[in-house]
Formats: structure tokens, C-alpha cells, sequence
């Protein structure tokens, strides 16, 4: 049964490719899950996963392969080490999702955005979390400009621009980011994966309520979550696709539910005892651990 899933996934997904060569590779995946669901509840993120790995498809090589080879090893050797000094949440993993996610929206909104600046603004967007999470943006913005080996890489009009759009990230910032860049880093800064927001979620729990008992640090992040994705309540949100909008209706669905809502927050943060202190529980360590 399962390697007639495998090839039920290779096929549909080549026939959509085949039929639709214009299609960005996140349509591409949203196209065959509504294609092959078993069910109206059966959530995208979970058959996505499914569809890259039965296709064979990195997604962090793809959407980069076109980037500078020189600017992409810089960044790994000497920028992608400062996130170990950040909260998990805001560690490498969560930086290499935005970069894929600033990529995917760039495709599928057919931006034709610069994707060597497109890379440089998403791996140096939340340097300086550890330094002070209130102004990290502006941190991470000086770090960039500072670094005078970005000089090899951008002329000096490109360099203030990718400036800009990591200091206009924030999703709290008021008002609208100065360029399209600016708009595209904070829409892909957005969580679109109900999995990865109980995760983070926890691990900055880590660093600022670690006493807090379980049990009550469920009913905050319920009644946080419920606020922060409820209709009344939209997120700041410039560049929107499908599985953005996706990624909405799951969660929203699921905070309809108090109870299952909790049971899966435990469930993926692995958590033993609703009676023990956040720092008594590990979380999802394999979270922390990614290849780029």
C-alpha cells in the first residue's frame, strides 16, 4: 500500500507539472494534495511532506540553486553560526524556512525579485534576537550593512535595500515596509505550518516563562493563538498564496477545539506531564537539527 501511495504521488505530481509548467513548485504540491486528500480534514502540511519526499525533492537546494555560490558559502561558514546563540525558535531552522519560503512566494507570486538579495535579507533577518528581541530587527539590519564583504556581492543602492527589508520585517511594525523586498521577508517571516508554530512556540517558552506550569501555559498559548489567527484579528499579512490561506482555515479549525488543540500541542512537543514546569520538558529537539 505504501509504495502504491509513493507512485500514486510521483505520478499525479508529474502530471501537474507536465500540464502546468508555469506553475511555482508550491502550487505544484498544493494542486496534487487537493488532488489526492482522503478527506476534507486531512491537513496540507502533513501530505506535503509526503509528496517532496516520494518526488525526490530537496526544497532548500531548489529554490537556491540559482544563488551565488560564493555568497551562499560566506553565509553558511559565518552567518548561519550566529543563530546558535539565539532561542530555538529563532535558530537556524527557522531562518532556513524563511529563505525557502521568501523563494516560494517569490515563484509563485511571479515577483522576479534579485535572489542573491532575496537569500541575503531572509539568513540575516533575525540576527541579534539574543542581544535584544525588541530591536533585533534594527540589530540584524547594522549587521548586514557593516559587512563589508557584502560589498563583493551588491552594489551599495542594493545594500541599503536589503537593509531596509530587515529592519522592516517585524510582523508588529506598523505601517507598510518601504520596497517589495521588505514585503516579501515579512510575509515569509509568517508561520504556515501548524507544527512549526507549536514547536517555536515552545522553545521561546523556554527562554521566557520557564517556570510556568504546563497546564497553564496551554490555556495561554490557546487563548494567544486563538486571538493571533482569529478572523477578527488578521495578521499584517502583504503577500498571501494558497497555502498561506491553507495553512489559516487548519489552524483556525483546530482552535476551534480546546481540548484536541492542547493534545496535539503535547503531542508533537513530546510532553510527558502537564504538572511539570516548561524547563522540565525537552520540546521537539529534532527541530534544532537540519541540513542545508
Amino acid at each position: 500500500m505504501e509504495n502504491m501511495n509513493h507512485v500514486k504521488l510521483v505520478n499525479v505530481f508529474q502530471t501537474f507539472k507536465d500540464q502546468n509548467p508555469s506553475m511555482s513548485l508550491d502550487e505544484l504540491l498544493y494542486a496534487v494534495y487537493k488532488d489526492v486528500k482522503s478527506s476534507e480534514n486531512e491537513l496540507f502540511e502533513t501530505l506535503r511532506s509526503e509528496i517532496l519526499e516520494a518526488n525526490g525533492i530537496n526544497e532548500f537546494e531548489y529554490y537556491t540553486k540559482d544563488v551565488n555560490e560564493d555568497l551562499k558559502k560566506y553565509i553558511k561558514n559565518d552567518i548561519f553560526p550566529k543563530y546558535d546563540l539565539n532561542d530555538k525558535g529563532h535558530g537556524i531552522i527557522h531562518i532556513i524556512e524563511v529563505i525557502r519560503r521568501s523563494f516560494a512566494l517569490n515563484d509563485t507570486l511571479k515577483l522576479g525579485l534579485d535572489k542573491n538579495m532575496i537569500y541575503a535579507i531572509a539568513s540575516y533577518h533575525d540576527l541579534g534576537k539574543y542581544i535584544n528581541s525588541d530591536i533585533h530587527e534594527k540589530i540584524a539590519a547594522d549587521v548586514f550593512i557593516n559587512d563589508a564583504n557584502m560589498n563583493r556581492f551588491f552594489t551599495n543602492q542594493q545594500r541599503i535595500i536589503i537593509k531596509e527589508a530587515i529592519e522592516d520585517h517585524r510582523s508588529s511594525k506598523e505601517g507598510n515596509p518601504r520596497t517589495i523586498y521588505g514585503e516579501l521577508i515579512s510575509s515569509a517571516d509568517r508561520n504556515t505550518r501548524i507544527k512549526i508554530v507549536f514547536i517555536r512556540s515552545f522553545f521561546v517558552a523556554h527562554e521566557r516563562t520557564p517556570d510556568m506550569i504546563i497546564e497553564d501555559y496551554l490555556d495561554f498559548t490557546f487563548h494567544r493563538l486563538s486571538k493571533r489567527y482569529s478572523e477578527e484579528n488578521p495578521e499584517n499579512m502583504f503577500l498571501e498564496d494558497d497555502i498561506y490561506r491553507a495553512f489559516l482555515k487548519d489552524i483556525r479549525e483546530l482552535l476551534k477545539h480546546e481540548t484536541q488543540f492542547k493534545d496535539k500541542y503535547c503531542e508533537i512537543n513530546h510532553i510527558t506531564s502537564r504538572q511539570h514546569r516548561v524547563s522540565e520538558e525537552q520540546g521537539e529537539i529534532n527541530y534544532t537539527i537540519g541540513k542545508f
